[in-house]
């Protein structure tokens, strides 16, 4: 949010802009209550309680040499921002002579002694974040990284006595990339101890004018700072010990309480600094400054120019889920073009499904204000100013500024939108699940069509602009293997001309990576779950030579054909293991006791047990990247295939009779609903068809009636009911709306007794499950209650209770009364799923006689998804 002289924010008025940075933007400012200026850091992520909690912690420290908090408040647009007491003064540079270094260091150590021992951790303690006063006072800014350090010595966040929220759980890197700690580096929990270690790289900076750990980029920075041992041999012999202790890689090993500096540092000192010496060392360091840059830059620049270009280090490490939260088995995360931030979908610790993003560098980790989405969502893909995410979720094409904001709709999708690629003046392409790839405006406006199916096709999906600005890669996906593959469209082409001739034949798609070391680059794929790469000439549009490993386990969603991985810009490579092996269906039994499998290891949807529990109606991604409707013998376990069309075929439900199977299938270019003989008899009939995607939920226990969800572009998931009755000349069968609201509908189930419908719905703003009553040809209206208490989806009916699952994975039960009128009792837990639940997935199944439950499991899978791995510098292991 920039704001420009004159403004004002809340009493302060705006006189300047002092810096920006990734964190927020800090202003000079008047308080015209108390005459002074002050400094206002507006921060880039809105104001919450915990930007308010975070700002209490930061505003109890009172030291002199810790810069102060004077007020908190939130902006008209909803940004936090702290006012603080401005400090004019200059940075601290080297070399210097020890005495002035000891003395900088010294009020340092005080600064962090102070705050460490009120629970306070810097995090991003740097040269930049520290100022020197014109009265040679010592002051350490931007506690803007700090956290409550909940996380004690000898305990963890959940025996704290004051935990109130974890803030310093593993897994997010903090502060700039030369000052960090080898722990933070790698990802992990940073406590104060990573002071300590930036305490001893600031003073050795300080003594020798030159950075201890550094790179080209911050990938080599931070290859630096977990491999290098620190060389001390241009320090003065008696500081080293105090060096060594501070820079131990193993925090264990290393200087554990700042205050332990201080007999170190006098120690150190050639003569222990008075007053007087401290201040004619600080004296001296204005002009020495800027007369030892300008030495030492001319020096690094004769010196830089003439030595070999140094070894590019590979770095990896890993980004697990949101505090709390969980990935789901199916989703994936892209990382953002210029490599600094990574966007991805999970299920928060408040079990609603949304977009996040989190800073590969920094502490920026935060929910996408208003990107609720389902419980598997199609990859994100970004700006390539890398300051908007964009997804799809309810029909719309949607973007979210990273810097806060609610979203804004770009178009309207069909087909889920799995995938996109935004060019720089603001073209963007996109995918469908049935159908060709769009184009839109960035800023919203008209649609339209870039390729078309070809004979056999069933979705285009993934697209990526090539370097030229013209040209995209896409996968097709085909009924034929020879034809399912990524392909190259061009933006000069007409839909119906697009090239047919496939790039590379895969059931993945496959992503452009420019080479950092020369040449014309590389295309990545995935091949058995194993990441490839080989040489792609984007001008020649040509591979060449053999693929080559890049990295194993990477997993997949086969129902969309997309593995988990994607590519920044400046080459760093994010993917993430699991959801690629292969699925097990898994019997538990009413306690969530595990009592073994159906069928073989492969790759399974939608699982629907027949009422008299002999057979299981399942979708399945056969050979040829095709998902057909098969149906498995409980007893025998073995199977046949019920349909055989080139389309998908999804979403499989019995009829109350056990004799035919209600499936979807997109071969008219729509979900419409179709029905089969479930002994594999005859031929696919059309049951229903309109202008909107549709999923079967579930009959009336007389066959009557089918409820289903259908697609609106305006309201949504909207529930139908249709008639199985045939009616006119033509046999058509009426359908009529049950529930259409602004809120998404769907997995609605019909009572035993008929009169009643369960339904998930994301009216209260996370996904929760609720029961109307039901009248034939009539809307639901009025009565209306909700059973689940914590979020709720896929309920199902047993006798007198009314099964759900949390997001979670746990399953639930609630007990009910039927008739007239309807009660339903507190939810309690049955069982923990073994998989987490998505309606991707179908949710699993239960028997008819409510003893047997049936769910789709990750083969060698536990109930938490695999975190993602970040590797930096990836191309360097093709060289060895």
């Amino acid at each position: 949010m920039a704001l420009a002289a004159g403004e004002k924010l809340g009493p302060y008025e705006i006189l300047s802009q002092i810096g920006k940075g990734g964190m927020g933007e800090v202003y000079r400012a008047r308080d015209p209550r108390l005459h002074r200026d002050v400094a206002i850091k507006v921060s880039a992520e809105r104001f919450t309680e915990r930007f308010e909690r975070e700002a209490r912690a930061i505003a109890a420290l009172n030291h002199p040499n810790i810069c102060a908090i004077y007020d908190v408040g939130a902006s008209p647009s909803g940004f936090g921002y702290i006012v603080m007491e401005l400090i004019e003064g200059v940075s601290p540079a080297g070399p210097l002579p020890l005495d002035a270094a000891v003395a900088i260091m010294r009020q340092i150590a005080e600064a962090l002694d102070y705050a460490h021992e009120r629970g306070v951790v810097h995090r991003d303690l740097k040269p930049a974040n520290i100022k020197i006063t014109s009265e040679r006072v010592v002051k350490a800014l931007d506690f803007g990284l700090a956290k409550q350090s909940f996380i004690h010595e000898g305990g963890t966040g959940e025996n704290s006595p004051t935990l109130s929220m974890a803030a310093t759980q593993a897994g997010v890197i903090l502060g700039t990339a030369g000052y960090m700690s080898p722990e933070q580096a790698r990802g992990k929990r940073a406590d104060r101890r990573a002071d300590v270690w930036a305490f001893g790289v600031i003073f050795y900076e300080l003594l020798t004018g030159k950075r201890l750990f550094r790179g080209e980029d911050i990938s080599e920075t931070m290859a630096a700072v977990i491999k290098e041992e620190p060389q001390l041999d241009a320090v003065p012999e008696q500081v080293r010990p105090l060096l060594q202790r501070c820079l131990e890689k193993d925090p264990k090993k290393r200087l554990r309480d700042i205050g332990d500096a201080m007999p170190l540092l006098d120690l150190g000192a050639a003569s222990k600094p008075g007053v007087a010496s401290a201040k004619a060392g600080l004296r001296w360091l204005w002009p020495a400054v800027a007369v030892l840059m300008l030495v030492t830059a001319g020096v690094f620049a004769f010196i830089h120019f003439r030595e070999p270009a140094p070894e590019r280090r590979i770095v990896q490490f890993q980004i697990p889920p949101p505090e709390g939260g969980t990935f789901n088995a199916g989703s994936s995360g892209v990382i953002s073009p210029d490599g600094r931030w990574v966007a991805f979908h999970a299920i928060g610790k408040d079990n609603v499904p949304r977009m996040w993003i989190r800073g590969v560098d920094s502490l920026e980790v935060k929910p996408l204000e208003g990107s609720e989405v389902g419980a598997i969502s199609p990859p994100p893909f970004w700006s390539p100013d890398s300051k908007f995410v964009a997804y799809a979720t309810g029909g719309k094409l949607k973007k979210n500024d990273i810097a806060g904001g609610p979203p804004q709709t770009i178009a309207d999708v069909t087909g889920g939108g799995p995938g996109g690629a935004w060019r720089s003046d603001g073209v963007i392409v996109y995918g469908s699940n049935q159908g060709g790839l769009m184009r839109a405006s960035a800023a919203g406006g008209a649609t339209s069509p870039v390729t078309k199916l070809a004979p056999g096709d069933t979705a285009h999906r993934f697209p990526q602009w090539l370097p030229d600005g013209h040209h995209f890669l896409y996968h097709r996906t085909n009924g034929k293997s020879e034809a399912t593959g990524v392909y190259v469209g061009s933006l000069d082409a007409v839909p119906e001309q697009q090239s047919t001739k496939p790039l590379l034949l895969t059931d993945r798609q496959a992503y452009f990576a420019p080479s950092r070391s020369g040449g014309p680059g590389w295309l990545l794929f995935s091949r058995e779950g194993v990441l490839m790469g080989q040489t792609f000439d984007p001008a020649k549009l040509a591979l060449s030579g053999d693929p080559v490993r890049i990295a194993p386990a990477v997993g997949a969603y086969p129902g969309a054909n997309h593995a988990f991985f994607s590519i920044s810009e400046h080459g760093e490579l994010m993917y993430r293991s699991g959801g690629s092996g292969g699925y097990q269906l898994g019997w538990v039994d009413a306690q969530g006791k595990p009592s073994g499998t159906l069928g073989d290891v492969g790759q399974y949807f939608y699982p629907s047990i027949s009422p008299d529990s002999s057979q299981v109606a399942v979708a399945m991604a056969g050979n040829q990247a095709n998902v057909d409707i098969w149906v498995i013998d409980v007893n025998r376990g073995n199977s046949r295939r019920l349909t055989y069309d080139p389309a998908p075929e999804v979403y499989p439900i019995w009829t109350p009779d056990g004799k035919r199977i209600v499936f979807t299938s997109t071969r008219g270019g729509r979900r419409d609903l179709y029905m089969h003989n479930a002994d594999g008899s005859g031929e696919d009939v059309l049951l229903f068809k309109s202008d909107e995607d549709k999923v079967p939920d579930g009959f009336s226990k007389d066959g009557k009636y089918l409820l289903f969800m259908s697609t609106n572009p305006k309201t949504g998931n909207d529930l139908w009911v249709l008639s199985m009755e045939p009616q006119g000349p033509n046999g058509d069968r009426k359908a009529t709306p049950f529930l259409r609201t602004e809120f998404n509908e769907n997995t609605a189930r019909f009572s035993p007794d008929g009169h009643w419908v369960a339904y998930a719905s994301n009216e209260s703003g996370s996904p929760e499950v609720y029961v109307r009553p039901f009248m034939p040809g009539a809307e639901a209206s009025g009565e209306k209650h909700m059973v689940s208490k914590r979020g709720g989806i896929i309920p199902q009916w047993r006798e007198k209770q009314l099964l759900f699952m949390t997001l979670n994975g746990a399953m639930m039960a609630a007990d009910v009364t039927l008739g007239p009128t309807f009660q339903a009792g507190n939810p309690q837990t049955l069982f923990q799923a073994p998989t987490a639940p998505t309606n991707q997935l179908g949710g699993g199944d239960v028997s008819s006689d409510g003893k047997r439950f049936l769910f789709v499991v990750l083969q060698g899978a536990s109930n938490a998804p695999a975190p993602f791995t970040v590797v930096m510098n990836w191309e360097a292991a093709l060289k060895k």
